[in-house]
């Protein structure tokens, strides 16, 4: 078959149902109701003359012919991305676009350059990007940039995917804290305070594996609430049923209105490197890429961290 605009907007429609597992989760990534998806996903398999799933009451399911249309429309889609890059970069310029995926509340660190490194990127002659910018749990971060969903990750990745280079961009500091009416904040000594611990409920972001669970101390089963992001751990802490780490930067407006308090941070903190994520080889970069990561680099350097290559 000779593929149209409307086949490409039907595949589209395809990865969209098949990524959200059914067509009432990709109605919302579709914003369309269920009953044109339906039909539309009709229209696809008329034209392949192909079966691609089953739908119904008894869930949603891809057939053998529907996984490999799935994975040969993903691999056009990479090959029509890569078409678009090449062609941008012989523009002379700054353009196409630029995506950049991070983890939650950056913007309250002192630390974090991104503000600068935005400035000075919007600052560039003959620049006419577009960014597109997304904020996702560190794991989602990673696996964006291997689908080429995402140029540039940045965020705290404990383990480090051989797909993909990291380079530390600066330290976040975490302290623990607790809400005012938990048995927690009355604890005053390092072991009158680790002793409380030991008792407490206790919230974890679960990317951070052991790294936040051993420094909270006590039996693991005491870690009841897993989060992907530290606003949800904000909200269990401010309720008062947990105790937790949280970034400084971040908690200091609780802690300063006296609605979180802080368990002595010279003994109980931890500190994450916050690094930046990106696909390595020229070929899987552009110039506005490129452009978006000297910039960043270029003011680390700025404050006495050191400059990374750009690989």
């Amino acid at each position: 078959m000779n593929l149209s605009d409307i086949d490409l907007r039907l595949l589209e429609v395809f990865i969209a149902v098949v990524e959200g597992r059914g067509i009432a989760n990709a109605q919302t990534l579709l914003n369309r109701d269920a009953s044109t998806i339906s039909r539309q996903l009709r229209q696809l398999e008329d034209r392949l003359e192909l079966r691609l799933c089953e739908r119904g009451r008894g869930g949603f399911q891809l057939t053998p012919d529907g996984e490999k249309v799935f994975r040969n429309t993903l691999a056009l889609k990479q090959a029509v991305k890569t078409f678009e890059d090449c062609n941008e970069s012989l523009k002379g310029h700054l353009s196409g676009q630029v995506r950049l995926a991070m983890i939650d509340n950056l913007i309250t660190d002192p630390n974090c350059p991104l503000r600068r490194v935005l400035a000075r990127y919007g600052a560039r002659a003959e620049n006419e990007t577009h960014l597109h910018m997304e904020v996702m749990a560190p794991s989602q971060i990673e696996h964006a940039l291997l689908d080429h969903r995402a140029d540039l990750g940045i965020g705290i990745f404990p383990a480090h995917l051989p797909e993909l280079h990291y380079e530390p961009m600066y330290e976040e500091t975490d302290w623990l804290v607790c809400a005012p009416s938990n048995p927690l904040a009355g604890a005053e000594s390092p072991e009158q305070v680790q002793s409380t611990l030991n008792a407490c409920a206790k919230v974890a972001r679960n990317f951070l594996n052991a790294q936040d669970t051993s420094r909270l101390g006590g039996e693991p089963s005491n870690v009841t609430a897993w989060v992907a992001n530290i606003e949800a751990a904000a909200l269990l802490i401010l309720a008062g049923t947990h105790v937790g780490f949280l970034p400084n930067h971040y908690a200091r407006s609780w802690i300063e209105s006296g609605q979180m308090v802080a368990i002595r941070p010279d003994h109980f903190r931890r500190t994450s490197v916050i690094e930046v994520a990106f696909r390595p080889g020229r070929e899987a970069q552009k110039p506005a890429v490129d452009a978006l990561r000297e910039d960043l680099f270029a003011t680390l350097a700025l404050f006495g961290r050191p400059a990374a290559r750009v690989r």
